[in-house]
């Protein structure tokens, strides 16, 4: 695959596969895992969500991780997070990730999982306050982005705060060369350097905010080359 900087990759990510022999699934994913942990990728997410709960003060939150995979992102915020009564519910397509997110996350109050498509499941059921979409918004095609988008923001109450790849040569070049160091599997070095060429430019997310005439959106660069998005909706529905 040739990285192009002016045009986000279509090729799609062996991962994506959905007759990949579950336990390589099983590795690919802790990869991942382990690189929103060293990366800060976690942590840009649960500072996105404190603030948005210091500007809307409530009793209770529900959040719903859209494209959760194995539902590390909401055990980080139930452990993270101990001070605020957070209802937390992971949704995805695969049903593989929602057996998976379920068993990891047994026992942990407050924490549910459900195989879904946001697109055919009742916009009631999935009403919440926060949505999150963290590294899977670049999974996408641009004929389907600003879809997604749409019915994100008809799910939030008060927020969507997507936490994306930046696609970068200084980003892909790290990867392609330092990965092989900390990763074993060959699948995740190959989908890792696909996610960021498929990742995103300023000029990306200001496209989108501009089609779907979103002016109050805060877009937010952090070290490790990710771009946090917080797209506000309480105004938009008061």
């Amino acid at each position: 695959m040739r990285f192009n900087y002016n045009k986000r990759n279509t090729e799609a990510e062996w991962m994506d596969d959905p007759s990949m022999d579950p336990h390589i699934l099983d590795t690919a994913v802790a990869d991942i895992n382990l690189c929103n942990t060293y990366l800060g990728g976690y942590q840009f997410t649960k500072k996105a969500v404190l603030d948005i709960i210091k500007q809307n003060p409530q009793k209770r939150y529900r959040i719903i991780d859209v494209g959760c995979s194995d539902g590390a992102m909401l055990r980080y915020l139930k452990k993270e997070l101990p001070q605020y009564e957070l209802d937390l519910l992971g949704v995805d397509l695969s049903r593989r990730s929602i057996e998976k997110a379920t068993e990891r996350s047994r026992g942990i109050e407050g924490v549910r999982f459900r195989e879904s498509d946001i697109f055919k499941t009742p916009l009631k059921e999935l009403e919440c306050d926060i949505v999150l979409v963290t590294l899977t918004l670049h999974h996408f095609g641009e004929d389907v982005i600003l879809d997604f988008l749409k019915r994100f923001r008809q799910m939030a109450g008060l927020a969507v705060i997507i936490n994306d790849l930046h696609r970068h040569p200084v980003a892909y070049g790290f990867f392609k060369f330092l990965s092989p160091i900390f990763i074993r599997n060959e699948i995740s070095i190959h989908d890792g350097l696909i996610s960021v060429a498929s990742g995103f430019r300023r000029a990306d997310f200001e496209r989108y905010a501009a089609a779907l005439e979103i002016d109050d959106d805060r877009l937010i660069w952090k070290w490790s080359f990710r771009y946090i998005w917080i797209i506000p909706t309480h105004e938009r529905k008061n």
